[in-house]
């Protein structure tokens, strides 16, 4: 069993080292054990919404993380307090039932990780205080890297040892706690990511690969400057989507059933792949668009295909967790689209690994071409901002663009020639945040540090613990 790896306080990065300290300051004196933690956030080449569908994802761990040290108080009361005076203090008292905070709030992304764990841990209190220099509500994890920062913290306080790939798959269990039904992407890179290489990421067993980046490329993010908050309105569309390829996958397990003997567990898009069903090519495609059509189906429909009743999808596919209920959307559980966009997101996945074994970048970039152009026309997930973004930024000189991480805002990745990193930056700014933006959208404020809205990263190593030596 491998365990989660330690880091010493020298070897961070002197940024980071020093938001430790000055966390620690915070903390205070005091004769009892003290720990400290990092877990970094992601951000995600190539592979969108395909993990909990049962495909391959290809994300790097980021240089941005969340930290967090704690020290043991006794007794059965945890206090969580975080560096940013934007999120206030929290309390949970142990000996109560859990019992959630308002939606959104920060607290319960540490809740998450408790409920998941609490039964093999038997927490006692203590002290945490939480910092982070990722940008909240941009799609690069900071929720999940919250999540596993606060799994290492209750792991560390009770003095037990984890294998970071069963921990990887229950924390991916555990954000349902929050009311989001994503997959285990975001949680596996937290905890696994691996310097300077991306990790191909496979689910259902979980399993990882790592894959050397072109050493004459860097990856460079921009944000939109639009939130994209699952834990706000955007949770009915975000979850749409999980929900919508789970009908597809039955829909195509019930054709392919009344045509010919299949199994009968099918729970995601995965399960239903041509490469399992034994039967000719020409007859799954047959198959797939019998069951698909129309590409946008009513709940009466889909009712009457499944053999379900209406008010049995409403309690089961459509209720992913305790927590949430998608409502039918207007326009239709748009099925035929989530398909394409899932199964070609997973061919381009194959072929982006055979491109980094050659180092191949241009490649590379030209297959996050073709995902922006899939996720913004078959799964919905763009934005205008984010299309500008993305075209601005091929305009500037990238090899290749896509919106990354759940969409609906948040940033757009980039990969740029290592030579042109400063010129893209530039001529990004001065057309997107200095002319778009104003422009179109005046309402969103950038600022006036490029630094702040534009970065550059490496590929950096997966979350741990941080030795405290004086």
């Amino acid at each position: 069993m491998s365990v989660v790896p330690h880091f010493s306080l020298e070897s961070l990065p002197p940024h980071s080292a020093t938001r430790v300290k000055a966390l620690l300051q915070r903390l205070g004196a005091t004769p009892n054990p003290q720990i400290a933690v990092r877990a970094p956030g992601r951000v995600n080449l190539i592979g969108e919404h395909t993990d909990y569908n049962g495909y391959p994802v290809m994300p790097i761990a980021m240089e941005r993380e969340i930290r967090a040290v704690a020290s043991a108080t006794g007794g059965h009361t945890i206090e969580i307090a975080n560096s940013d005076p934007h999120f206030s203090p929290r309390r949970i008292d142990l000996t109560r039932p859990l019992t959630p905070f308002a939606a959104g709030d920060w607290g319960n992304y540490f809740l998450a990780a408790l409920n998941e764990l609490e039964p093999d841990l038997e927490p006692r209190g203590f002290t945490a205080i939480f910092d982070g220099d990722l940008p909240e509500a941009a799609g690069l994890s900071s929720s999940s890297a919250l999540v596993v920062a606060s799994a290492l913290v209750l792991i560390g306080m009770s003095g037990v040892a984890i294998d970071p790939l069963h921990l990887a798959e229950r924390l991916a269990r555990a954000e349902h706690f929050v009311g989001t039904a994503g997959g285990g992407m975001d949680q596996a890179i937290s905890l696994m990511g691996k310097a300077g290489r991306a990790l191909r990421i496979d689910f259902f067993p979980l399993r990882t690969r790592a894959l050397a980046l072109p050493p004459d490329v860097r990856v460079v993010i921009c944000h939109s400057c639009v939130r994209a908050p699952k834990s706000e309105a955007a949770m009915q569309e975000y979850n749409r989507r999980p929900i919508e390829c789970r009908l597809a996958a039955a829909l195509i397990a019930a054709e392919i059933r009344r045509r010919c003997a299949f199994p009968a567990a099918v729970e995601r898009l995965a399960d239903v792949d041509r490469s399992r069903i034994p039967l000719p090519a020409a007859e799954i495609d047959r198959i797939i668009a019998s069951a698909l059509t129309p590409a946008a189906q009513t709940l009466a429909q889909l009712a009457q295909k499944l053999g379900r009743s209406e008010a049995s999808l409403l309690e089961t596919e459509l209720s992913p967790s305790p927590r949430f209920r998608l409502q039918p959307p207007a326009d239709g559980f748009q099925v035929q689209r989530r398909y394409r966009h899932v199964v070609g997101e997973a061919e381009r996945v194959e072929k982006a690994t055979r491109a980094l074994e050659s180092g191949d970048a241009a490649a590379l970039g030209r297959l996050m071409d073709a995902s922006h152009a899939s996720c913004r026309d078959d799964y919905g997930i763009s934005t205008p901002e984010l299309d500008e973004l993305v075209a601005l930024g091929r305009e500037a000189g990238s090899l290749g663009s896509r919106l990354t991480g759940a969409g609906f805002g948040g940033c757009t990745v980039h990969l740029v020639p290592a030579e042109q990193v400063k010129v893209f930056k530039e001529r990004v700014w001065r057309s997107y945040y200095r002319t778009y933006l104003p422009g179109r959208r005046p309402d969103l404020a950038t600022g006036d540090d490029p630094d702040k809205v534009m970065f550059e990263t490496g590929a950096a190593a997966g979350a741990g613990f941080i030795d405290l030596i004086e």
